[in-house]
């Protein structure tokens, strides 16, 4: 596949968008739980949860991403 094209064969592949929430240790985690719940009920899925600050002190904040299929 020298184009760099994929082929996918006749494979419908499905498509998601995506949303990261992030939150401040340890003030922010149960906000950010209430808010992951309710758009979980909206069909978000948890995909990863990573640090995106630390300090000397050690983490100081996380970013969740999460993804929802795209249905046509």
């Amino acid at each position: 596949m020298a184009s760099g094209h994929l082929q996918t064969y006749g494979i419908n592949m499905k498509k998601f968008q995506y949303q990261e929430l992030s939150c401040s240790l340890p003030a922010g985690v149960a906000d950010m739980m209430k808010k992951m719940n309710k758009i979980g009920a909206d069909g978000w899925e948890l995909v990863s949860v990573c640090p995106t600050s630390s300090s000397q002190y050690g983490i100081e904040e996380l970013t969740a991403f999460l993804k929802k299929e795209i249905v046509k």
